[in-house]
């Protein structure tokens, strides 16, 4: 275990500064609030018994962020590396752990967040211009090659592409709100949800946003 911290705890080149800030206020914004804010709280409703229970989970769920957000700030301030999640781990539990989390992060869990929005993003598409029973399948495709082009181009074009969608999600989000204030309309009737199942349901919404 000694040697393992030894090597998490050896010195790296320091990396060269590309970003400004501007440039990581758009990053950690584009990570904070993903495209799943315009998904998930219709689902969130949908699940709920009431108004207050939807708010009450929003409410916990912004909580239960913040508790994590304070826990990455320490680890980070007293182990600053890299590394990030993979160093944490492996001092915390060893390099073998940390090895797995590694590959389980690149084959399964980014993975899955980028499938999943990428298809959040094609059934909007699909909304405006459907090419057919596919559409939602291939504008998701189409999302991800996109993205995976403009980081390819290198780190200060997709920093510019971030700060330009990061403006362009902030606009939507103003839009929606705007238009959900000034627009009226009928009002729908409450789902019933699944027994036992609403509140970790809704909170499994609300941590994927």
């Amino acid at each position: 275990m000694n040697r393992d911290n030894e090597r998490l705890s050896s010195p790296f080149a320091a990396p060269r500064t590309t970003l400004g800030p501007g440039d990581l206020l758009a990053l950690v914004i584009g990570i904070v609030v993903g495209a799943g804010i315009f998904r998930t709280p219709s689902l969130v409703a949908g699940a709920a018994e009431s108004a207050s229970a939807m708010l009450a989970v929003w409410a916990a769920g912004g909580v239960l962020s913040i508790i994590g957000a304070l826990c990455y700030a320490e680890l980070a301030s007293t182990y600053p590396n890299m590394g990030g999640d993979y160093h944490f781990l492996g001092r915390a539990f060893g390099r073998r752990l940390a090895f797995f989390y590694a590959w389980a992060r690149l084959a399964v869990i980014q993975t899955g967040s980028i499938a999943l929005l990428a298809y959040i993003v094609g059934d909007y598409l699909a909304g405006i211009a459907s090419v057919g029973p596919a559409s939602p399948t291939l504008y998701a495709a189409l999302a991800v090659i996109a993205v995976t082009a403009l980081n390819w181009a290198g780190v200060r074009f997709g920093a510019g592409a971030q700060r330009w969608l990061t403006g362009v999600e902030i606009l939507g989000l103003v839009l929606v709100i705007a238009a959900g204030l000034s627009l009226s309309t009928a009002e729908a009737q409450p789902l019933s949800p699944p027994a036992g199942g609403g509140i970790g349901l809704m909170l499994v919404f609300v941590l994927l946003t």
